[in-house]
């Protein structure tokens, strides 16, 4: 009992010394977000930017985007590509958790350039693979009704599907004390594993798992909760996984926008194959990342 409550204690020391940041981190996210959703929404359904655009859209924290961009899918105001764009670079609560963490303060950067460059290709390359077919709103030629335009709108101000506080300090606070328990359940574990299992034992596991690392971190990524993407990050900075896997992972996660895409869109069949190409691509490119690094 003496050995729990002392890993209990190290978990919330920790996590503790990342709350403050964090909160910081999510008060900024959510004042910017609440000023500029309708102009995002914008510069996404702008036929002029396309996959780039979504790309460059989906870095933006939290799945907000990736939601919204399932419904404007669904209504033929984007096309397949730029979803999966918007997918691929959607990190979820990745950033603030790292920001959050000043000695991974460097990793950010790299981490979101490499994804905007692979989603930029992978919404490109889908919109290639796929050219004959007509995805989601191109089944009715754009022609969406009323109400499909009120689902977009209540998307472009949503988190993650679910309203907003319209004071910004109480729903940074909500958002960071979710993350914060993740992270908390996430320190409590490893240092379980420490424990019982030994570092040096952990990090031979994960040495020699190496090229099976993306595979599961996509795995994970499939999760259609921010968990996945705090689980992952918190496992990049303990040194648990390598940045390829981290990388798999977050691109395969899009928080639940994959929920939202099934809700909007009525064809399963698209759905599915959107999804599966994201997962085979990003393990498949993480995979090589950890070959390479």
């Amino acid at each position: 009992m003496k050995e729990f409550l002392d890993i209990l204690l190290d978990a919330l020391i920790d996590t503790a010394k990342l709350s403050p940041f964090l909160f910081a981190a999510y008060l900024l996210l959510e004042y910017l977000e609440h000023r500029s959703s309708s102009k995002l929404a914008d510069f996404l359904t702008n036929g002029k930017f396309g996959v780039p655009g979504g790309a460059v859209l989906g870095c933006i924290p939290q799945c907000g985007m990736s939601v919204a961009s399932s419904h404007l899918f669904s209504a033929g105001a984007v096309g397949a590509g730029t979803l999966v764009a918007v997918f691929i670079s959607c990190s979820d609560e990745a950033i603030p958790v790292l920001l959050a963490d000043f000695r991974h303060l460097g990793a950010i950067v790299p981490l979101l350039l490499s994804k905007v460059a692979f989603a930029v290709a992978a919404g490109y390359l889908f919109d290639l693979i796929f050219r004959r077919h007509k995805f989601g709103g191109g089944h009715h030629e754009h022609e969406h009704d009323c109400d499909e335009c009120d689902k977009i709108e209540e998307a472009h101000h949503h988190h993650c599907g679910e309203k907003c506080d319209s004071n910004v300090f109480l729903s940074a606070l909500k958002r960071s004390a979710q993350v914060i328990l993740f992270i908390l359940a996430v320190n409590i574990l490893m240092g379980l594993l420490v424990h019982f299992v030994g570092e040096d034992a952990i990090s031979a596991f994960a040495q020699k798992n190496k090229l099976l690392q993306p595979l599961f971190a996509g795995l994970i990524g499939l999760i259609p909760n921010c968990a996945g993407s705090v689980v992952l990050t918190e496992l990049y900075i303990n040194g648990s996984i390598g940045f390829g896997a981290v990388f798999a992972g977050l691109s395969v996660g899009s928080g639940l926008g994959y929920i939202a895409l099934f809700k909007a869109n009525k064809h399963i069949k698209e759905n599915l194959i959107i999804i599966g190409y994201n997962f085979a691509l990003s393990v498949g490119v993480g995979t090589l990342i950890q070959l390479l690094i």
